[in-house]
């Protein structure tokens, strides 16, 4: 018999299916300046913050235990309606799909980044891979 209670990590989350939502901002991201990018990344994370409860809702010293609500604050008090409406999308601040949605925005921006760094990481010369990002090289001379 066990005397202990072991704590467990939550289990993984499957993929999100891809939505119509998604499909729809990924598309419009495509679309924006990278200043505009950099405002829907800021608005997707600090929004994502309060979903995945790294962050607190404003105002409170307890989370929201009840996602439907919890949804609803983040969208209104952390950047959700920002991050939907810089993309167009039309949502309820309750909707279920947003959270996957904002987090397939962050993966598209982050990308190139994340390639970069695993060149880099692979190669062992890191500096070689950054000059030629900035001379605009190509992913098959980058992988040369």
């Amino acid at each position: 018999m066990q005397d202990r209670i072991r704590a467990t990590a939550p289990p993984p989350r499957p993929p999100a299916p891809t939505t119509r939502q998604t499909r729809h901002a990924l598309t419009m991201l495509a679309a924006t300046t990278p200043g505009r990018r950099r405002v829907i990344q800021a608005a997707a994370e600090e929004y994502l913050s309060q979903i995945d409860r790294d962050r607190l809702p404003l105002g409170y010293d307890m989370p929201i235990t009840d996602d439907h609500y919890n949804r609803v604050d983040a969208y209104r008090m952390r950047g959700g309606r920002t991050f939907a409406r810089m993309l167009g999308i039309a949502c309820q601040p309750s909707d279920p799909q947003l959270p996957d949605t904002a987090r397939a925005v962050l993966a598209a921006i982050t990308a190139p980044v994340d390639r970069l760094t695993e060149r880099a990481a692979t190669t062992g010369q890191p500096a070689a891979v950054a000059l030629l990002h900035i001379l605009g090289a190509t992913d098959t001379a980058v992988a040369a």
